[in-house]
């Protein structure tokens, strides 16, 4: 009876979607907070969600969503236009600005989990709860008394964003995938015969040899310096895709010498390391909590290290690792 009502209560924690199962450790378990922000005529934060800057309400006779907006980060591909779903980034964040003084407060909800954030008009400005999967109780208030203040005290939790290079403000053309370098050079010489500006041209995953990152496919990409040396001719930059995602391939020196070194992620029980699935397929991810994988992965970039790669070729970090 008692090995019963331990599977039981098991069964209780685990979720399972679309045939893979969430193993919940801990059992089911959140954290809330319900958060005002008075004399608020509107709220604005919580990226990323297809919505309006100014956020809509979830709640009450003002509701535009039945939803609540959720955080958590996905590659969804079609997303759909207003909408509280949720997109690329997750950044738990919201201000609330008062229409009539400009005066403005802010927050940051501590929490990397699955987060569901519901809006409300209040009797004295807007209402919001904030309700995570787990974790602790940890929340910063920014007092202000105006927008610039609110980002700079938010700033000086997280870090500032680092000052861009100038080339990186103007106009990207990326799509996935051009085929080879001769669809590259068509699309850089269609820019150069409109006269249209561009400053850089990216390449997605197709580029490299059977989705090993930093390689080049051969037989599509067999001179990737001389293709670059003609995009910079011009003035302008490329830009090639990495993501967190390792293929788990012995062929492959990335992954073959973070097995080694063992700097994947591991299961749950610490012995083996994580096998996810990726575009690449079966895929191990870097811990990049480890300071130690963290250089290890910016030495990879370096030019003796990525094969093919120039000072005029730079870094498309993507799925937001």
């Amino acid at each position: 009876k008692e090995a019963k009502r331990e599977l039981s209560a098991e069964a209780q924690t685990d979720e399972t979607f679309n045939g893979h199962t969430d193993h919940q450790r801990y059992g089911p378990s959140a954290v809330a907070v319900d958060i005002a922000f008075p004399r608020a005529s509107h709220v604005y934060g919580i990226p990323e969600h297809a919505s309006t800057l100014a956020l809509k309400n979830t709640r009450g006779p003002n509701a535009a969503y039945d939803d609540p907006y959720r955080l958590y980060t996905l590659d969804v591909f079609e997303y759909e236009l207003d909408n509280p779903m949720a997109l690329y980034g997750t950044i738990p964040v919201m201000m609330g600005l008062s229409q009539g003084t400009g005066e403005t407060v802010g927050m940051f909800w501590h929490n990397p989990t699955e987060t569901f954030v519901d809006i409300e008009d209040g009797a004295e400005g807007k209402q919001t709860h904030w309700m995570s999967e787990t974790g602790n109780f940890d929340l910063f208030v920014m007092s202000g008394p105006d927008v610039k203040s609110v980002m700079m005290q938010y700033a000086a939790i997280t870090g500032p964003t680092y000052l861009p290079p100038m080339f990186s403000l103007g106009y990207h053309q990326c799509r996935w995938n051009y085929k080879d370098e001769k669809d590259v050079a068509q699309v850089h010489q269609g820019f150069e015969d409109n006269d249209f500006p561009m400053d850089v041209i990216w390449l997605d995953i197709e580029h490299t040899d059977e989705k090993r990152y930093f390689t080049w496919d051969d037989s599509l990409f067999p001179t990737p310096l001389k293709m670059q040396a003609k995009v910079s001719a011009k003035g302008r930059k490329m830009v090639t895709i990495v993501d967190p995602h390792i293929k788990r391939d012995d062929k492959f020196h990335i992954h073959k010498e973070a097995t080694e070194k063992g700097y994947y992620i591991k299961e749950s029980n610490g012995e083996k390391d994580y096998d996810g699935w990726c575009w690449s397929g079966s895929s191990s991810y870097l811990d990049f909590t480890s300071p130690q994988v963290r250089q290890w992965w910016a030495e990879q970039f370096a030019l003796d290290k990525y094969v093919g790669s120039s000072l005029d070729l730079f870094t498309w970090n993507d799925m937001n690792e």
